[in-house]
């Protein structure tokens, strides 16, 4: 089922109205002796598109927790290094809190943003995530996200990172943010999903949804799944509008598939694509065209929501 977990905030934000920065006119990317009890506050630099840093200073007076809230609240500040705040213009935080005893940083935040680029949206994470793993008491953020665009019911989803989360990849044009997806395959028998937890690296070059489908279409890498796109099928295009996602696929994507029944075939890419945080349906298109039906028998023209009546109940582990 769709993976949204609703969270008790622990300790909300204390208001700080200071915003500690020290020389913050004079960003880095390079590595300098720190003064003692200070940090690197990563941002992203507007006219670069990568992240840089300023020196910050801690205030040793003032408990784990407010220092936290001080800092997050500094990232979120309209400026930063008399700069565009590209972090507070990819989200907006709506509540941040610590839990001392996993050692965690938890922000809520809404992700409805002016500049709608996902791939901000990955350096804005990372900004974060690197500048609170840097404290001795923080050994992971988690992000709780809510998408006020999609007015979503369920409630948010949970994204927890640490410092081994984001690589500088530079030679490839940025950062790589690892995590995991959700897709479904076939079982044995064709005539079930099964929920099959994926790693992958995800950059400005390619979407979501796009790895989604690409993962889908390469199958599984584990024993006990199957095939569920036919041969040959491959991405004309994909694209997502008010939380719809339109994906247009090959004429191969009609073809029979032996080892599993057509609505299995077809629920793979519902409900996988369904558990991105900003996808409600899918809407399917072949070669720019909607399609009356699916192989013959199957009403196809309409929107498709996730169902999880055809999943198969089964513990998976994460790709390697």
């Amino acid at each position: 089922m769709k993976k949204w977990i609703c969270m008790i905030v622990m300790v909300f934000c204390t208001v700080l109205l200071l915003a500690g920065c020290k020389d913050a006119g004079n960003s880095t990317t390079e590595v300098v002796e720190l003064p003692e009890h200070s940090i690197y506050m990563y941002y992203i630099d507007n006219s670069t598109y990568e992240l840089a840093t300023v020196i910050y200073e801690l205030d040793t007076s003032q408990s784990s927790r407010k220092n936290i809230a001080r800092i997050i609240e500094t990232m979120f500040g309209e400026t930063l290094n008399a700069q565009s705040n590209l972090i507070a213009d990819s989200m907006k935080v709506i509540q941040c809190s610590y839990d001392e005893d996993e050692r965690q940083a938890h922000i809520m935040v809404n992700v409805a943003n002016e500049l709608n680029d996902q791939y901000v949206e990955v350096l804005a994470k990372a900004a974060l995530t690197k500048t609170l793993c840097q404290l001795e008491y923080v050994d992971s953020v988690q992000f709780e996200i809510y998408d006020s665009s999609t007015m979503m019911a369920e409630g948010t989803t949970l994204e927890t990172y640490d410092e081994t989360s984001f690589v500088d990849a530079e030679q490839e044009g940025g950062y790589l943010q690892k995590g995991v997806i959700t897709i479904y395959f076939a079982n044995e028998t064709g005539d079930m999903l099964l929920e099959y937890d994926k790693a992958v690296e995800i950059t400005n070059n390619a979407s979501l949804e796009q790895l989604v489908m690409e993962s889908l279409i390469t199958g599984p890498l584990r024993e006990g799944y199957y095939q569920t796109m036919p041969d040959g099928t491959t991405i004309k295009k994909i694209s997502i509008k008010d939380g719809v996602c339109y994906v247009d696929l090959s004429s191969e994507f009609n073809n029979t598939l032996d080892t599993c029944k057509d609505m299995v075939t077809i629920y793979s890419v519902v409900n996988s694509l369904c558990e991105l945080p900003t996808i409600n349906k899918v809407q399917f298109l072949i070669n720019g065209e909607k399609q009356e039906f699916y192989r013959e028998t199957i009403p196809f023209d309409g929107m498709f929501e996730y169902q999880d009546e055809i999943i198969e109940s089964e513990d998976t582990e994460e790709e390697i």
